[in-house]
């Protein structure tokens, strides 16, 4: 048994953002190959529905699926966008629990379906595999307290801000010694919880600010302003 736990480092940009299959050794992938059922989606199809009960664990392969919720009124929280390596499904799996936000394709999205009970097997004679996933669902718990404290900020500029660099930090690429995170403004105001009007606003003043860049469907954040 492979008994070797040395994760990748994280890296600034990517805080959250854990590539699973990154951390398996082959032995381990091969396994989970035996197991898993690759299933392609297309731009805009609904993967997993909130409230669903799954009964399996998905791995994004390429591609990547945008993460969304619902407020009471109908809202659209937008969080981010699952990039591949990334996983869902392990608090149906491991804790019985419905799945918690609607996963839909943004383009042509190849996923690794993992059933439920094959992976536990997996998991329960695999010591790096079952590291692995307590590794990402660590990261998933800081993230998520993240994006409460966010909510927590008492102006929207520093709601806006904040999660313009949590998100970039998840989603963004590197460009010229700064992130560039592919985003529009409306999903950017469903993310913070505010009208589109009132976000743009605030994108104006971070620019001014010299925070940030604007450009159409993206937004360039200066490298001497990440955290």
């Amino acid at each position: 048994m492979n008994t070797k736990l040395d994760f990748p480092r994280r890296l600034s940009g990517d805080r959250y953002r854990v590539d699973w299959l990154a951390d398996f050794p082959e032995p381990s992938m091969q396994r989970l190959r035996a197991i898993g059922i690759k299933r392609t989606f297309h731009d805009g199809q609904l993967v997993q529905k909130r409230g669903d009960s799954a009964h399996h664990v998905l791995v994004v392969l390429s591609g990547r699926l945008r993460s969304v919720g619902y407020t009471e009124g109908g809202a659209e929280q937008f969080t981010r966008w699952m990039e591949p390596g990334e996983i869902s499904g392990f608090s149906s799996v491991l804790g019985n629990a419905p799945v918690p936000v609607d996963l839909v394709a943004a383009g042509d999205v190849e996923l690794l379906i993992l059933p439920s009970q094959p992976l536990l097997e997996v998991l329960a004679n695999d010591a790096l595999a079952s590291l692995a996933v307590a590794r990402a669902l660590s990261l998933r718990v800081n993230e998520l307290f993240d994006m409460i404290f966010i909510r927590a900020e008492e102006t929207l500029n520093a709601r806006v801000w904040a999660t313009l660099q949590r998100i970039a930090a998840e989603n963004g690429k590197p460009v010229h010694g700064n992130v560039v995170l592919l985003i529009s403004q409306g999903d950017l105001a469903h993310a913070v919880g505010a009208s589109r009007q009132k976000v743009n606003v605030e994108l104006r003043e971070l620019q001014a600010q010299q925070k940030i860049r604007l450009g159409y469907r993206w937004i360039e954040i200066f490298c001497g302003t990440q955290p």
